[in-house]
């Protein structure tokens, strides 16, 4: 018996045979060519190609899968229109007169490296797609369109990696669930595995591929993260009964009692938002070159959540920078710009005093009255929060709520400047109890505040992720829950097992 580990995005159980998905090489080797003009032709007739292929795609995602998920082939499509993208294909071909297939390869190579070496794991996530449209291209270029119709039904799938399409197209197969060696849980591959209730396991190391084989026996344990190969006679019995059990299902997020709690997941711009989700919390956006930028950044997060909620972050600008509040009053100016085309909520970090408070407040009053003034269209009725993510702000959160619609909680900062700790995450499995006794504390103090005042409470970081002290949080008043995607099934099934009469 083997046993790989990795990170789940659907928390079920599955059972079948391993398939190692052969996928063909695309050819896309330099070829010098004469004219240059008939190979831009070419290249702009399989993007037109593409676009039809993608299309019926996203069409019949729209009825398997829903809306939100089906609109990852969206974004693809809008991928095949980058000006960016087509640009670096098209000047290759132009200026160095060779094939269309080593264009596309070539500038995929490009952008996706450029996306993988961010520190933002979105974008770097976000590389896998930009392949997918890429060996797309590929494809139709060489004319050699994947052919999944030999994978039998019922297969543990294990590859590499597995894109967007190639998910779609093994649904259709009716596959048991997939496993791969790389590729990250926030990726839109794992977003539609998860839509269409396939247990994976991302990420379970390089020795994967080397160590299967195909036919062999496989169980995939959604809920350990666990890919067993050849799994023993207790294993087998135990698991095997509970194969396709999955948490609760239902479309909006309730306590035992029938409470309503907002469900928030970590995102970023061109995010597909889970069926089960209510919204984003675009937790991390960049200090972007100028006002312009910074606009059409939060007005992609405040259109693409019309109906929904979304909470867009303010970036953090050192006090050391000379420019700090020539930056802090663009960031203003482009959210409110973006806030007329949706209903996002903004939610300013590192407060620490009052005055502070009231900064904030006047210059975001004074954006308003600039924009009126320059007849530019910017929302009068903006939601504008704190993020309570150090102990002063905590300490201070009844002078704070007064002033705010709502409070958001981050966790991990919040017990870092606690506690003196400053690695990614505080709460490792040896983290001591008496130490998230003092960061359960300020959480309490700042929840208890912002119910007193009329505010909203949520909370995000490792611990809102953390099953065990859900009913803790809800009880404080806690009514907004911000986590990442593959925690979302996790925290709204445990929810749904709070009373909140009792």
């Amino acid at each position: 018996m083997t046993v790989f580990t990795g990170k789940s995005v659907y928390k079920a159980i599955a059972s079948g045979v391993v398939c190692i998905l052969k996928k063909p090489k695309l050819s896309a080797e330099r070829i010098h060519v004469e004219d240059a003009e008939t190979e831009l032709k070419r290249m702009q007739a399989a993007r037109i190609v593409a676009a039809e292929t993608l299309q019926q795609i996203y069409e019949q995602s729209l009825e398997e899968i829903g809306e939100s998920n089906a609109q990852i082939f969206g974004i693809h499509m809008m991928m095949l229109e980058d000006e960016d993208y087509n640009g670096s294909i098209d000047g290759i071909i132009s200026s160095e007169h060779v094939n269309a297939e080593y264009a596309v390869a070539r500038t995929s190579d490009i952008f996706a490296q450029m996306l993988e070496a961010m520190d933002n794991e979105y974008m770097r996530a976000r590389s896998a797609d930009v392949r997918d449209v890429s060996e797309r291209l590929i494809s139709i270029l060489t004319d050699a369109a994947p052919d999944f119709s030999w994978v039998p039904e019922n297969s543990v799938i294990c590859a590499d990696d597995i894109t967007p399409s190639e998910t779609a197209a093994l649904y259709r197969r009716n596959i048991s669930a997939f496993v791969t060696a790389h590729g990250s849980p926030i990726s839109h591959t794992a977003i539609l595995a998860h839509s269409m209730n396939i247990p994976a396991v991302i990420g379970a190391g390089d020795r994967l591929l080397s160590s299967v084989r195909d036919g062999e026996e496989a169980i995939v344990d959604g809920f350990t993260g666990e890919l067993i190969l050849e799994p023993d006679s207790e294993i087998r019995s135990r698991l095997i009964p509970a194969q396709g059990t999955a948490p609760a299902n239902t479309e909006v997020t309730r306590t035992l009692d029938g409470t309503r709690i907002i469900m928030l997941t970590e995102g970023q711009p061109g995010d597909v938002i889970p069926e089960k989700s209510d919204g984003i919390a675009a937790l991390h956006c960049p200090i972007l070159q100028d006002e312009e930028m910074q606009y059409q950044y939060y007005r992609e997060i405040a259109e693409y959540t019309p109906k929904s909620r979304a909470i867009i972050r303010m970036p953090v600008i050192s006090n050391r920078d000379p420019d700090r509040m020539h930056k802090y009053t663009e960031h203003i100016h482009a959210v409110f710009r973006a806030a007329a085309h949706g209903e996002p909520t903004i939610l300013f970090p590192m407060v620490t005093s009052v005055p502070e408070a009231r900064k904030i407040l006047a210059a975001c009053d004074d954006a308003k009255m600039l924009l009126r003034a320059e007849g530019v269209k910017c929302s009068e009725n903006v939601r504008i929060g704190f993020m309570i993510d150090t102990p002063a702000s905590a300490i201070i959160s009844d002078c704070l709520a007064p002033m705010a619609d709502f409070f958001i909680i981050d966790s991990d900062s919040i017990a870092r400047h606690t506690l003196s700790c400053y690695e990614e995450s505080c709460f490792s499995p040896d983290f001591a109890g008496g130490q998230l006794e003092a960061v359960m504390r300020l959480i309490g103090n700042s929840a208890r505040n912002a119910v007193k005042n009329g505010a909203r409470i949520g909370i995000c970081g490792s611990l809102a992720g953390d099953t065990s002290l859900t009913g803790d949080f809800l009880r404080m008043g806690i009514d907004r829950i911000c986590v990442p995607i593959d925690k979302l099934e996790q925290v709204r099934e445990r929810i749904s097992e709070v009373d909140l009469a009792v």
